[in-house]
């Protein structure tokens, strides 16, 4: 039996771009245990090539490409990233020294190598202006939100219209689960959240079609005249929600089912 020649990949792949990336912009400093010199010495280099910063936004870029590197898909072939995006997205994140927002910001390149357009300039300026306490906030937002098709919702309650006009909304206890108008209305003013408050379709007519946490489900209403009324990401609210690692909320999943009780039916598939 003859054996098969192995398939030669064509191209460079993320893994590869990020070290040529690195190398080109000088922040090749953490990614190699034998790198020489200290980050003044490469920031020195750095600002050879165009591209001055102090040693510790020196560190802080290295860190950054560092964990996207870490991530990265060692197989998948990718395209360069485009020059301007890189100066817009380092002139950024080059201050932020924090770990755990080092890592967004690694998730935010390696998604663009991959995914070229997922992430526009203003989403990089409003993650830039995120404290870690905003990010956790806006985390337990997305794990509370249902996705409808590319968009995210926070549903704060049930809507019956009546017959002859008007009707009467049922609120979910959202001060119950940190999250107090205040704290939305922080969210609406870092432009992740939408500020009107919206109502979805008759959910007898249109039964809504749903993931949440990691699973699929589906809102029907028992009766017509049955709305969600819910808050909707912005764009770049939507963004940003891709990059936060989605789990269950069981607390929130009980209050959904409580609310929805006698009015919609809920059904997990």
């Amino acid at each position: 039996m003859e054996k098969t020649a192995p398939v030669e990949r064509m191209g460079y792949s993320t893994q590869d771009r990020l070290r040529q990336l690195a190398q080109q912009q000088g922040l090749e400093g953490s990614l190699y245990s034998d790198a020489k010199g200290d980050p003044l010495d490469r920031a020195r280099r750095r600002a050879a090539l165009g591209g001055c910063r102090p040693p510790p936004r020196q560190r802080n870029l290295e860190a950054i490409l560092h964990k996207a590197l870490l991530q990265a898909n060692a197989d998948l072939v990718v395209d360069e990233l485009d020059g301007d995006w890189f100066y817009h997205f380092s002139r950024l994140s080059e201050n932020t020294g924090n770990p755990r927002m080092q890592g967004l910001w690694a998730t935010i390149l390696l998604r663009e190598l991959e995914q070229p357009g997922s992430f526009s300039r203003r989403t990089l300026e409003v993650l830039e202006k995120l404290s870690l306490k905003e990010t956790q906030l806006f985390a337990k937002v997305v794990n509370m939100a249902l996705t409808v098709g590319q968009e995210y919702r926070l549903v704060i309650g049930l809507y019956k219209r009546h017959a002859l006009g008007g009707g009467h909304t049922r609120l979910l206890p959202m001060g119950q689960f940190g999250l107090p108008y205040s704290a939305l209305a922080t969210l609406m003013e870092l432009g992740l959240l939408q500020s009107s408050e919206l109502v979805s379709a008759d959910l007898r007519q249109i039964p809504l079609q749903f993931s949440m946490g990691g699973h699929r489900g589906q809102l029907l209403g028992n009766r017509r005249r049955v709305h969600l009324t819910y808050y909707r990401f912005s764009v770049i609210g939507d963004e940003l929600a891709r990059l936060v690692a989605t789990e269950p909320d069981s607390k929130f999943e009980t209050e959904l089912k409580r609310l929805a009780e006698g009015e919609l039916t809920l059904s997990w598939q």
